[in-house]
């Protein structure tokens, strides 16, 4: 997919009869079969340099970029000056060499003066258009042929719509898009129609993929009052298939007693369901909507309900099977606003039941609908099939046939043999059958954890929101334009962390997604870091949340959705290249070719190299090798302590007054840990800039450097440092008007003691990152002392696994604000933990003194994570975002259900770090 740009990003022009195309700090040219000289190729490249930069420059300096050449006089053999016979001939010929370069002459002056003409008009523009939405300017990596052909194909159509409990679109960027509704019970407000993720509908079980291969099979379980509702989607490629292949939806609806619905029924007809199925044209093309009674459509698999087209595809067919003693309701609409499907299906439920009674479509159309709505209605037990099939204009389409090995019994045995594929692949991959300890419960929660992520991944296009920097905004003909850009238009294809509370893309937790999602399938996962780098900007930024298109945007507040420039994430990603480059390099040892990941690394390493320059040009600190995050709030005065969002640990107490005295322990390990990752993918595909990362990351790494800026010595603990204060606490300020006597009431920060440079004394997992990234020598003091801070349970050791925060911090669960529970304050995360176990399984296999402590810490540590989120799960039917250490480990009220980092679950029980 071509990446968008704005006529300031993209130029193209014709000098002579070159087709020249430049975007920032890049020229192509595309040379016609016919060369041209009309213009000095040194003199071109230097105007079209001068064109990107998009400055001023000073007027002798532009001079001497668009002067002609000189036009010299050709010297004869005897002297200096020109000898002409005085024959006809040779003063013809002077006349004619005269009148060349006359012309000649005239063309030069004339093509300079209309280049620096555009040139001062290319530069106005250029430098009017923000960098902060430049795109970087190479190649997609994203394009790159990899990711073309059979495999682009492979991944087409997908439950691509992570924020519905089910929803269906193709990876392009107006897409057909199909979904499933359902009418439920919400207590005491009647019906209610299910359709997006949402905590508030209170199901006991839902948005829960308990298999899922990320690709072509997936089947979900969603508890919904007295009805246990199993949706599975299948992919088939056939002869006679359209691009992308075919797809179906079956829905099989169970009912189940339960002890509340025996003692107060909530329902008279508690059997009684009804479903809704759509499919909507982004593009606004028209679908054929096939009717053959008043109220009923045929249920006959050989006739379709709908039918249409689409570029991609071809003609494309919806059928449906289903079972005797149900009915069916249509409508047909037309719409661009395809994140308000719910509203539009409910008002047209209310319009029905004010003239009927009864909550159904109304079996109409609107003119050139281009969204079909088929609601099916019956008793449970009950069972649909929805099958689309693809290219069906062909002559050899063979729709019947496609229609019937898609649906009813051959269905059924198609889903038995991707379930037992699912199962196979999965044993193969992490083998946890061969793992001590492990048993069916716990696999089956590791199932769940895979597909869990997998059925999240999520197609996105868009534009994202940036906020206008601060010195720009004071402007005044900025502010009338809004506080923020819109980002260049974009495909994102990513995993989500969680489908209710976050169904967009999140950069922080991309590289923990990663993870796990390359053990599965690498190619898969190289398909979305390089989705993910193709949003880098000009300046090396990458934007931390994306929350793109409409659909995504409309879950999100507005304050949200709007990036800030200045404000980095952890680099997570370099995680899972990390282990690319480390793969690739095992490779080369084997004496084996991989050219997919050399072209892989290749293509992405300029982009790279610009990421981690922004980090070491904007993030670094006043003192030598120090970084801190830039970007919190020093002028608050409703938060306890301003939060450090940029982190990826929000509310995790840094120093109490921000100020650039800052220096923050995770990011220098980050950027230690990301110099040698740059160092090691320098040393595969750009060994002349091996050495600078080389040295940088020895730098970084360096334990003296390390304990100057951030251990305290005397407590043998590494903290951040800052102008802090520990004698801080919330108040309620309440104060009074004096005109009309109204009371206002806010809670307030009071600080009881000047804050002074020093240690921040809060211990938690800030302390843990010199460990994490194995910055510690086996044998070294300060290593066989966190093997003991470790263990202790005065500090982070809980039989849930490591708590974020000591319980002896002045900090430990306090609120950060009003109405904000602590989040980094003592809660259990996977991700740090799972950090925490590949490094003491790391040097549990070292040699030396402290190897066997790390070993007993290790055991003890995974086999209370392991527990814990096995016994969570099925007590609450779920996967939390953390675990509450102070309420027997259970999971964190709210954001659930969550795949995210904490599918790393997966491969914790497989011991793969």
């Amino acid at each position: 997919m071509q990446q968008r740009t704005s006529r300031m990003h993209v130029k193209k022009d014709i000098i002579g009869k070159k087709e020249i195309s430049w975007v920032p700090d890049q020229m192509v040219v595309t040379s016609s079969s016919t060369p041209s000289s009309t213009t000095p190729p040194d003199q071109t490249k230097k105007l079209l340099w001068f064109m990107q930069k998009g400055r001023r420059r000073p007027p002798q300096q532009m001079t001497m970029a668009l002067k002609m050449p000189a036009i010299r006089r050709p010297r004869s053999s005897s002297n200096s000056r020109f000898t002409f016979s005085s024959s006809s001939s040779s003063s013809t010929i002077f006349h004619g060499l005269r009148g060349m370069l006359i012309c000649v002459s005239f063309g030069l002056v004339c093509i300079t003066i209309a280049a620096v003409l555009l040139c001062m008009r290319e530069e106005e523009e250029v430098s009017s258009h923000p960098r902060e939405i430049t795109p970087f300017p190479t190649k997609l990596v994203s394009a790159l042929p990899q990711f073309q052909g059979a495999h682009r194909e492979r991944l087409y159509w997908g439950t691509y719509r992570p924020n519905l409990y089910l929803g269906i679109r193709a990876r392009t960027p107006k897409s057909l898009l199909a979904g499933l509704m359902w009418l439920g019970l919400k207590q005491g407000q009647g019906s209610s129609l299910r359709h997006t993720c949402d905590e508030s509908d209170g199901l006991a079980r839902y948005s829960s993929w308990v298999r899922h291969d990320g690709t072509t099979y997936g089947r979900q379980e969603i508890v919904d009052g007295s009805a246990r509702i199993t949706i599975s989607f299948f992919k088939s490629k056939e002869l006679g298939s359209g691009y992308g292949g075919d797809w179906v939806v079956r829905v099989h609806v169970q009912p189940i007693k339960r002890k509340e619905d025996e003692e107060q029924p909530k329902h008279p007809h508690p059997n009684d369901v009804s479903f809704f199925f759509y499919l909507a044209n982004e593009e606004g093309c028209p679908l054929k909507l096939f009717p053959k009674q008043p109220s009923a459509i045929s249920m006959q698999q050989d006739d379709p309900i709908a039918s249409g087209s689409t570029k991609e595809i071809g003609g494309w067919e919806l059928h449906t099977i289903k079972k005797e003693g149900t009915t069916m309701n249509y409508m047909g609409s037309h719409t661009n606003h395809m994140h308000n499907l719910t509203e539009l299906v409910w008002q047209a439920l209310e319009t029905q039941a004010r003239r009927t009674g009864t909550l159904q479509l109304p079996d109409d159309s609107d003119n050139l609908p281009n969204i079909a709505i088929f609601q099916v209605s019956g008793k449970a037990p009950m069972e649909l099939d929805f099958v689309l099939v693809s290219g069906t204009q062909t002559r050899n389409a063979r729709v019947n046939l496609r229609v019937k090995n898609l649906s009813g019994a051959a269905l059924s045995k198609r889903l038995t043999e991707q379930e037992e594929k699912f199962e196979q692949r999965f044993e193969s991959t992490f083998k946890l059958k061969n793992q001590v300890k492990l048993g069916d419960r716990e696999i089956e929660v590791g199932r769940v954890a895979m597909s869990g992520l997998l059925g999240g991944i999520a197609y996105f296009y868009g534009q994202s929101r940036i906020a206008i920097p601060l010195k720009l905004r004071a402007q005044q003909e900025i502010m009338r334009a809004g506080s923020f850009w819109e980002n260049w238009s974009a495909a994102l294809y990513t995993a989500v962390r969680s489908r209710s509370s976050y169904p967009h893309g999140y950069f922080a937790d991309e590289g923990y997604h990663q993870l796990l999602i390359s053990q599965w399938d690498w190619k898969l996962s190289k398909d979305m870091i390089a989705h993910w780098l193709d949003l880098i900007n000009v300046d090396g930024w990458i934007p931390h949340q994306q929350i793109l298109g409409d659909e995504g945007q409309s879950k999100v507040s507005d304050a949200a959705l709007i990036q800030n420039t200045e404000s980095a994430n952890p680099p997570s990603l370099f995680l899972v290249l990390h282990k690319l480059a480390t793969q690739y390099e095992t490779t080369l040892a084997a004496g084996r070719k991989d050219p997919e990941n050399l072209s892989f690394l290749k293509a992405i390493f300029p982009r790279l190299k610009a990421w981690f320059h922004w980090f070491n040009s904007t993030q670094t600190g006043k003192v030598a090798g120090s970084f801190y995050w830039h970007g919190r709030d020093a002028e608050s005065e409703s938060e306890l302590n301003p939060k450090t969002v940029m982190s990826g640990m929000d509310d995790y107490p840094r120093a109490s007054h921000p100020s650039k005295d800052e220096r923050h322990l995770d990011l220098h390990c980050w950027m230690a840990f990301a110099s040698q990752t740059m160092a090691k993918i320098a040393s595969l595909v750009d060994i002349s800039s091996h050495t600078k990362y080389r040295d940088t990351a020895a730098r970084l790494t360096d334990l003296k450097l390390l304990n100057e800026l951030y251990y305290e010595e005397r407590l043998g603990r590494y903290f951040d440092f800052g102008n802090h204060s520990e004698m801080i606490k919330l108040y309620q300020k309440t104060t009074v008007e004096p005109r009309t006597g109204y009371v206002h009431s806010e809670v307030r920060r009071l600080v009881m003691e000047l804050p002074e440079l020093r240690w921040v004394p809060q211990y938690g997992y800030n302390s843990l990152f010199p460990l994490v990234f194995r910055m510690f020598p086996l044998t070294s003091l300060q290593f066989a002392h966190q093997l003991v801070l470790l263990q202790s349970e005065m500090y982070l050791w809980t039989d849930y696994g490591l708590r974020s925060l000591a319980a002896s911090s002045s900090m430990f669960m306090k609120h950060n604000m009003e109405n904000e529970s602590p989040h980094w304050r003592g809660r259990v995360w996977l991700n740090i933990n799972y950090l925490v176990l590949s490094a003491l399984d790391y040097y549990s296999k070292e040699l030396g003194l402290n190897s066997d402590k790390a070993t007993d810490v290790y055991l003890k540590l995974r086999e209370n994570i392991i527990r814990n989120v096995v016994e969570c799960y099925y007590k609450s039917g779920y996967l939390w975002e953390s675990y509450d250490n102070s309420n027997n480990g259970e999971g964190s009220k709210g954001f659930h259900p969550f795949a995210g980092s904490t599918a790393l679950i997966v491969l914790i029980m497989g011991e793969i770090y």
